[in-house]
């Protein structure tokens, strides 16, 4: 086969615009509602929309004999075994009573995501019967509450009925889960409950039913690192290319906000750090990343049941904001008595005398002072690098996997592909820790040149160690809050 074709067609996907295949994340389960007075009848649009992640899980269930496909037979009957049980936790009561909605054949639909992976959506068209022709109704979804997501009602109405006080907007946000509106994909609705008046006339005093802002949709894309994993046929050359891509990839991943680059160079901030140093560090965030990608595909694949994937990554996110406070907190300590002159660094020996070189520079080892010419300053060393603190900044760095990485894997299980899939996310591990050491080196030399400076004589600059070992705590201290929020 022509090689070209498939180079141009990795090339674009790594050139693509950096997000996930969905726009609410992989882990997502999104729903749409939409009730309507009709005469005597209440009318519900219900649309369940399932990313690649519980997708997956799901169409375990749906491919009943374990051949790879999922004919119309299939889906069919996976719908209507599924429905019961969801629309049971769909609530509707009108005047304090409940309202029996009774549904059509629901409508069943596998479409392309990431990496050849597929989403998964439903929708049911309800109709229950109306027992005034005015009154107060309340909608409540209680289906997956546990699950991350975007959650939207939309209340109608027909002619002769009018909707007023009510909790919920007349006009949808997302096309019934179509696209997704770019500026609140960071906080998506989550709306679940809905109470909404109607009546043939409007009673003075009461708030008739508004429509919302117009907001600028964000449609499905591609997610570029999973796409490399999607070419027809894998030679040689295009696995080359592939690991070169996903090195690429892992690097820019590293430059993107939140991923330890001001921890590594706020560490090694005033530490006597070396290329040894730097290559463990590498190696630890690469391992850790890794493996926490594997791990959590494999629950993913078969414990999902029993641990969502999802809530892991904010207990995940925990340990690594508590192991990098934990690294500040030690380091300012150390490095502001060390300013401070509270304690000496750490030396082996001592000397108690003092001599002077033919150039007229006269040293005193014992307070690691220097003469030049009249001019009296200190070389007090900084700390010495620890492996054990090294090991706990590598394990911060890699111990969240990549959402990216994590559908790379499961696509690669899903495409027969395992091994190459491994390979190109250790690539993409590699190209993460690649950089953050990078990252971390430039603030070291940085570091060391500044303090061969008279500069570096400053007392501002001299507390600039203890200075980024705070900084490293507080951004510790956050990392734990937001996993908690």
């Amino acid at each position: 086969m022509k090689i070209w074709p498939v180079f141009l067609f990795l090339l674009s996907a790594a050139l693509a615009v950096n997000i996930e295949a969905h726009p609410l994340g992989n882990f997502s389960v999104n729903q749409f509602s939409r009730l309507e007075i009709d005469g005597s009848q209440i009318k519900v649009r219900q649309v369940l929309d399932i990313a690649e992640i519980p997708a997956l899980q799901e169409l375990v269930k749906i491919d009943t004999n374990k051949d790879g496909e999922y004919s119309a037979a299939e889906l069919s009957s996976y719908a209507e075994a599924f429905s019961p049980a969801y629309l049971a936790n769909l609530i509707l009561v009108v005047n304090g009573e409940p309202v029996a909605l009774k549904s059509s054949a629901p409508q069943i639909d596998l479409r392309s995501g990431s990496g050849n992976l597929k989403t998964l959506r439903i929708s049911w068209d309800m109709t229950g019967t109306n027992p005034g022709e005015s009154g107060r109704a309340a909608y409540t979804n209680l289906n997956y509450p546990e699950r991350i997501g975007w959650n939207e009602i939309v209340v109608g109405r027909q002619a002769g009925v009018n909707v007023f006080d009510s909790t919920a907007f007349g006009s949808g946000v997302t096309d019934e889960l179509n696209s997704y509106p770019e500026e609140s994909i960071a906080a998506p609705l989550a709306e679940r409950r809905a109470e909404f008046s109607f009546a043939s006339t409007i009673p003075a005093g009461s708030k008739p039913l508004v429509n919302r802002d117009g907001h600028q949709s964000s449609a499905v894309r591609k997610d570029r690192l999973a796409e490399l994993i999607a070419v027809p046929e894998i030679t040689p050359a295009i696995a080359l290319f592939g690991l070169l891509l996903a090195f690429g990839l892992g690097s820019m991943h590293a430059m993107s906000p939140g991923h330890g680059k001001t921890v590594v160079g706020a560490y090694l901030v005033g530490s006597r750090g070396t290329t040894r140093h730097a290559v463990f560090l590498g190696a630890t965030v690469t391992i850790t990343h890794t493996l926490g990608v594997f791990a959590l595909g494999l629950i993913t694949l078969f414990a999902s049941n029993y641990i969502m994937p999802e809530k892991l990554m904010p207990f995940l996110s925990f340990v690594s904001g508590l192991l990098v406070f934990y690294i500040g907190i030690t380091l300012f300590k150390n490095r502001l008595f060390s300013a401070l002159g509270w304690a000496k660094a750490d030396r082996h020996h001592h000397h108690d005398h003092g001599h002077e070189n033919e150039d007229g520079h006269v040293h005193s080892h014992e307070n690691f002072t220097h003469t030049h010419y009249g001019h009296t300053h200190s070389h007090q060393p900084p700390e010495r690098i620890t492996w054990k603190s090294l090991l706990a900044l590598g394990i911060s760095g890699g111990l969240l996997p990549c959402p990216s990485a994590l559908v790379l894997m499961l696509s690669a299980i899903y495409a027969g592909r395992t091994g190459y899939g491994l390979i190109l996310t250790v690539a993409f591990s590699f190209g993460l820790a690649a950089t953050l050491t990078a990252v971390g080196m430039i603030f070291l030399y940085a570091g060391k040149a500044l303090g061969g400076t008279r500069l570096g004589e400053n007392r501002v600059v001299k507390m600039l160690p203890a200075f980024s070992s705070f900084v490293i705590a507080c951004i510790g201290a956050v990392m734990c809050y937001n996993s908690f929020a």
